[in-house]
């Protein structure tokens, strides 16, 4: 409720004028062009606009023991759908110079529903992707989310296009095979994804480019972990506390473990569930700035006649008994 009991009911009230839609909009995208602008600190898993179509790295989120979230998508579909704007560009630039010449070719219709279906999504995708290249602030792979689902439109309504004239045999083979691909993939990279556990191995085979760094290290080798029969605890380490001549410096202490050859490791304290992302935003984010010349508003004349009740003694008060006391002695 926007109800304070311990204001009086005749209490005056600040009064602001209501700006019309337009003016919100604009105070709005305003606010937010200003905001983004201001984030020009770096990040260590910020990317540019140029290495989102090919998914050059992603995006770390959380990490704990053998778990880990990064921002990776199906590599097949990303990659694909990047392919199908390609080729429409592709195409339309061979159709121009064709038609420069005279050729005029229509295709029984189907380059005007290529136009149609395809180039809508792609003259979207183009209009969610290249402004980023005008912002200054740090950019991470998910700005690219938007474009990416109009790269998949485009992409759904190629291969329909392309292989329309093929049998319906041949076209269920090709739309089997790419679902397939697509869902195993889908479950290979689940592990990151949904933070469920994996193997060191099986990381490290998912990693088709050399730029995609999420850490493998973090995962159990195949075979490492041995199971744990119930009712029994897991033999962990035991984690040292500090002693009476080691400073007190706060956090969690870190575990002293021996390997195989019975030499030293220190073991780091599991990760803070923390987003490092919005925890940089919000640090870099800068101050709303308010124009009182714009609010046309009667709260700088209220703040006035308030200081001047506090400021002024009514007479026959106690202060005023006091301060004449004063003046007789």
């Amino acid at each position: 409720s926007n109800i304070n009991e311990n204001i009086p009911a005749k209490a005056p009230l600040a009064e602001y004028r209501r700006p019309s839609l337009i003016e919100k909009v604009l105070e709005a995208t305003a606010v937010m062009w200003r905001v983004n602008n201001g984030l020009t600190k770096s990040h260590p898993y910020e990317s540019r606009p140029h290495t989102w179509p090919w998914m050059r790295r992603g995006m770390a989120f959380w990490g704990s023991d053998n778990r880990s979230i990064y921002l990776l998508g199906t590599p097949i579909i990303w990659w694909l759908s990047f392919v199908a704007v390609i080729i429409f560009a592709g195409v339309q630039v061979v159709m121009f110079f064709r038609d420069r010449r005279g050729f005029h070719d229509r295709l029984l219709g189907a380059r005007e529903r290529y136009m149609e279906s395809v180039g809508f999504s792609s003259v979207g995708w183009v209009l969610h992707w290249v402004p980023f290249f005008l912002m200054g602030r740090q950019l991470f792979l998910h700005h690219y989310l938007p474009a990416l689902w109009l790269a998949i439109l485009a992409l759904v309504g190629s291969l329909d296009l392309f292989t329309r004239r093929l049998s319906r045999k041949v076209r269920q083979v090709i739309m089997f095979a790419l679902l397939l691909a697509t869902v195993r993939m889908y479950f290979q990279y689940s592990h990151i994804a949904y933070g469920s556990p994996w193997t060191r191995q099986g990381c490290e085979r998912s990693k088709w480019l050399k730029s995609w760094d999420y850490d493998c290290f973090r995962f159990p080798e195949l075979g490492a972990t041995t199971p744990v029969a119930p009712g029994l605890k897991p033999n962990v380490p035991e984690v040292p506390m500090p002693t009476a001549g080691a400073p007190d410096i706060g956090g969690e202490p870190v575990a002293i473990v021996r390997n195989k050859n019975g030499e030293a490791q220190h073991v780091p304290p599991p990760a803070q569930n923390f987003d490092p992302l919005e925890h940089e935003n919000k640090l870099n984010e800068p101050a709303p700035e308010i124009h009182q010349d714009h609010l046309n508003s009667n709260s700088a004349k209220l703040d006035l006649e308030m200081k001047k009740k506090a400021t002024t003694v009514e007479p026959g008060s106690s202060d005023t008994a006091v301060a004449t006391n004063e003046e007789h002695e």
